[in-house]
């Protein structure tokens, strides 16, 4: 297999919404009186993973982005991925749900914004799915334990080999789309717990 290929198939197996599905079913079955049920749970993953995703299939559909191709996706998937965090947050306030609950759609909603401050507001390109990905990242050494940190540090370095590797992104943009994960992540941490 091609260095390229498997820098394709690193940028595969880490979209974000598969990492904070995984995350959040792992933390679900790991990490007792994170979720008050299963209905947490599921609401979690719609809100973070299912409906940041409906910018794809509905791209073809919006006259504003259908024939912007990538750019046209990465614009709707900004739009869709704040609209399930702020579903998401909405749902953990209301419903009286845990702290730890409050504390991943907060951190969520509080990246989101980051990106959207840097990239719209600032013009300095921010890496939507370093963020993406060094958020579960994160949870999961936080929720799961320090043994995570490791295969998490390497997760991390892949996916910024392959998106050098990809010209997806460059290192500047990488490090601030990280950067607006660990910022929320200790922020709102820091906040809430």
């Amino acid at each position: 297999m091609s260095k390229r290929a498997i820098a394709k198939t690193i940028r595969v197996l880490t979209i974000p919404p598969l990492l904070v599905a995984t995350l959040l079913t792992l933390i679900f079955f790991t990490r007792e009186g994170t979720f008050r049920g299963v209905f947490d749970l599921l609401t979690a993953i719609l809100c973070l993973a299912v409906i940041p995703t409906l910018a794809y299939p509905l791209q073809p559909f919006i006259p504003k982005f259908k024939d912007k191709g990538r750019d046209g996706q990465r614009a709707l998937a900004f739009i869709t991925s704040a609209a399930g965090y702020i579903i998401g947050f909405a749902y953990a306030y209301l419903s009286g749900a845990t702290d730890e609950f409050k504390f991943i759609v907060t951190a969520y909603l509080a990246s989101v914004v980051m990106l959207l401050i840097f990239n719209k507001l600032i013009h300095l390109k921010a890496s939507g799915h370093a963020c993406g990905v060094l958020g579960p990242l994160l949870f999961a050494v936080y929720f799961m334990g320090w043994i995570w940190a490791i295969p998490c540090a390497i997760a991390a370095v892949a996916v910024v080999w392959s998106s050098l590797k990809l010209n997806r992104h460059t290192l500047k943009e990488l490090c601030l789309g990280g950067t607006c994960a660990m910022v929320a992540f200790f922020v709102v941490g820091l906040n809430l717990l």
